[in-house]
């Protein structure tokens, strides 16, 4: 993701209601993996992830990041680190509110 657009998507997190509409997201795409994202804390989605992310199996990770749309060598590279289940929740966050930016954007337009 550039980096000007990044900042955006950070700063757009910032807000309330964007983190209502990036929560949503994040729900309707861990659902269609069968996944639950048990949550309602919009303060802590990081973590949220994380939680639910360290109960799937393999298969279900792997769909969900296909679902999603993170590039396979990002996700092996993550998987060699210490952190794996941090980072990756960082990455799926940061894609899910792209999406959710991307669209606001393409509304008011």
């Amino acid at each position: 993701m550039a980096q000007e657009l990044q900042e955006q998507v950070k700063q757009a997190l910032m807000d309330p209601s964007f983190r209502v509409d990036t929560l949503a997201q994040l729900e309707k795409d861990f659902q269609r993996c069968g996944l639950t994202l048990n949550t309602t804390d919009l303060n802590n989605l990081l973590y949220s992830i994380e939680s639910c992310l360290a109960l799937v199996s393999r298969v279900q990770l792997q769909q969900l990041i296909y679902l999603i749309d993170i590039p396979e060598s990002l996700f092996r590279s993550l998987s060699q680190k210490v952190n794996f289940h941090k980072d990756l929740s960082e990455v799926i966050l940061m894609r899910e509110a792209l999406k959710v930016y991307l669209r606001s954007k393409l509304k008011s337009e």
